[in-house]
C-alpha cells in the first residue's frame, strides 16, 4: 500500500477506495427470525494517498458508510463515502490537499483554509435523516437507503450552533436526542426531539480546552471527564498534533456533573490523572452516580515531546502505547469524591450496552478486546456480567480477527437485558474479506448462528447503529 511500515494504511485497517452494492450475500448459518433491519457501520477509507503516508493517522480518513441491510433471512450490503466539501475538493485535484488532525500537515495549509473534517467516527438514524458524525463539525445528512449524501451539515434546524460530538445518546424513555459541542473548553449540551427540534441547552465551562470525546448520561444528568489531555487547532496548522497531554493544567482529574434540566453544574474530584476512551453507560443509584468504561492512562505525546518532534512527523507511536481496561467510577454527589474501581483486567475498546439501558442500571457489557493483537488492535469480543464479575470472550477460536465495535440488537419482545443478538464486523486475513457475525448474546462464547460473507474488507473503523425495518422503512418515506 502507500506506506508499509504505517501500521493504519495496512492489514484490517488498508483503505476500500470502491463504493457499490451487493446483493443474496454468502450467508453461513440462518439468520434469524425477529432479525429485520439495517446495521449501519462508518470509519475512515482515505481516498488519496496521505500528503505524508508516514503521518497518516487511523482517525483521519475520509469517512466510508457501510450498511448491510437485513430482511427475510436475505443480505444485502451498500457503501459510500461521506462527501464532505474537503473530500470533494480533493477529487476534482485527483489529489489529497488536507492534513489530519492527529498528526497535522508538512507544510501549512493554503491561506483560507482549514483541516478537512471527514465524517468517520459514528453513524446513526435519527427520525428520516442518516447523521454521520465526527467531532468538531456538525453532522452530514445521508439517504438511510441508497447512503447518498444529501446535505454537508444538520444544524438541527437552525438551532445547533458549532460542532458537535460524534458521541450522542438516545433516551430510551422517550427517543430524545441527547448531545454536546465542544469549542475550546466550553461544551453546550442540548436535548432535541425526533423531529430535530432543539428543546433544552445548557453550558459548561471547563475552564481549558479539555479533550472530551465521550460523555455520559442519567436520568437526570450529563458526565464529562475533565483530564489533562487538550485539544488544540491551533497546533495542528504548525504540524503539531491537536491533542497533548498537559498535566500543567490539571495534576488530576475531575468530573463535570450537568443537570439536565435545571443547568447546574457540580464537580466531583478525582483521585488522580487520567483519561477515557469511550464510556459504556451511566445511571443514579442514591446520592451517587455509577459511571462505566475505559480508562487510559494517558491520551497523547506531552509539551515535552512536542520540543523534540520523531523523525517525519510521525507521532502514531503514542497510539501503539494505549492500553484501555474496563472502570467504574462512584460519583458522590453528597461529598464531591469519588472512587475508582478496575472492573477487569481484561484489556479491550469500544464498548456498548444495549441501549435500552441507557441512563438506567445495566448488567452487561460488551466490547473488542485487544489482549495480544499487536498491530492489528482488536482480537476478539468480551461480555462482562457487571453482577457476578465474570467476562465471556469470543475469539471465533482465531479464524478471523479484528472485529469492530459490536452492535446488540434486542430480540422483540425481550424481557432479559442480554436477549438478543450481538452484530460485529470480522476480517479474515487469509482472504482479505470481511463477515458480518451474527451471535446469541446469552450464549455469547457459543458458535456464531450466522457469518455473512462480504465480498471486500471492510476497513477497521469506528462506530455503528442498529435501525429495525419499521424505523428504516419510515425513515426511508419520510426522506
Amino acid at each position: 500500500m502507500w506506506d508499509p511500515s504505517n501500521m493504519f494504511l495496512n492489514g484490517p485497517y488498508a483503505p476500500w477506495r470502491e463504493e457499490g452494492e451487493a446483493f443474496d450475500l454468502e450467508i453461513e448459518g440462518r439468520l434469524p427470525d425477529g432479525l429485520s433491519g439495517a446495521l449501519f457501520r462508518v470509519g475512515p477509507s482515505p481516498l488519496h494517498r496521505p500528503q505524508n503516508p508516514s503521518r497518516y493517522h487511523w482517525f483521519d480518513g475520509d469517512g466510508m458508510v457501510h450498511a448491510i441491510f437485513l430482511r427475510d433471512g436475505r443480505a444485502t450490503y451498500r457503501n459510500r463515502y461521506v462527501q464532505t466539501a474537503g473530500l470533494k475538493e480533493e477529487m476534482e485535484l485527483g489529489r489529497a490537499i488536507y492534513g489530519g488532525f492527529m498528526n497535522g500537515r508538512d507544510t501549512p495549509l493554503p491561506p483560507g483554509k482549514f483541516p478537512n473534517n471527514p465524517a468517520n467516527t459514528h453513524v446513526q438514524l435519527y427520525g428520516s435523516r442518516l447523521l454521520a458524525f465526527c467531532e468538531g463539525y456538525p453532522p452530514r445528512e445521508l439517504r438511510p437507503d441508497t447512503l447518498e449524501t444529501v446535505s454537508e451539515q444538520y444544524n438541527f434546524r437552525g438551532g445547533l450552533v458549532g460542532p458537535l460530538t460524534a458521541h450522542h445518546k438516545v433516551d430510551p424513555t422517550n427517543g430524545d436526542f441527547l448531545t454536546f459541542g465542544n469549542m475550546d473548553g466550553a461544551i453546550t449540551w442540548y436535548r432535541a426531539d425526533c423531529d430535530g427540534n432543539i428543546l433544552d441547552r445548557h453550558s459548561v465551562d471547563l475552564g481549558f480546552p479539555a479533550l472530551t470525546h465521550d460523555y455520559a448520561v442519567t436520568t437526570d444528568y450529563a458526565i464529562w471527564l475533565v483530564s489533562p489531555a487538550t485539544a488544540r487547532f491551533e497546533r495542528i496548522i504548525n504540524g503539531q498534533p491537536s491533542t497533548v497531554w498537559e498535566p500543567e493544567k490539571l495534576d488530576t482529574c475531575r468530573w463535570a456533573i450537568l443537570h439536565r434540566r435545571t443547568g447546574e453544574v457540580t464537580w466531583v474530584e478525582a483521585s488522580d490523572a487520567f483519561s477515557t476512551s469511550h464510556f459504556l453507560n451511566a445511571y443514579q443509584d442514591g446520592t451517587k452516580i455509577i459511571v462505566d468504561g475505559h480508562r487510559v492512562g494517558q491520551f497523547g505525546p506531552t509539551l515535552k515531546d512536542l520540543e523534540s518532534p520523531p523523525p517525519g512527523g510521525d507521532w502514531n507511536w503514542w497510539f501503539k502505547e494505549i492500553i484501555t481496561t474496563p472502570w467504574r467510577w462512584e460519583l458522590d454527589l453528597a461529598t464531591g469524591k469519588s472512587r475508582d474501581i478496575e472492573v477487569t483486567d481484561i484489556q479491550g475498546e469500544f464498548p456498548r450496552i444495549n441501549d435500552q439501558r441507557t441512563g438506567l442500571s445495566h448488567q452487561y457489557g460488551y466490547y473488542t478486546t485487544t489482549r495480544g493483537a499487536g498491530d492489528w488492535f482488536t482480537d476478539g469480543l468480551a461480555k462482562h456480567d457487571y453482577r457476578t464479575g465474570e467476562t465471556s470472550i469470543q475469539t471465533l477460536d482465531g479464524v478471523l480477527t479484528s472485529p469492530g465495535e459490536p452492535v446488540f440488537v434486542p430480540r422483540p419482545g425481550a424481557q432479559a437485558e442480554d436477549d438478543g443478538w450481538l452484530l460485529s464486523v470480522w476480517w479474515d486475513p487469509t482472504t482479505d474479506r470481511s463477515e458480518v457475525i451474527v451471535q446469541e448474546a446469552q450464549d455469547f462464547s457459543g458458535t456464531p448462528i450466522a457469518r455473512i460473507k462480504l465480498n471486500h474488507r471492510v476497513p477497521l473503523g469506528f462506530h455503528g447503529s442498529w435501525s429495525d425495518a419499521a424505523e428504516l422503512d419510515a425513515a426511508v418515506r419520510g426522506a
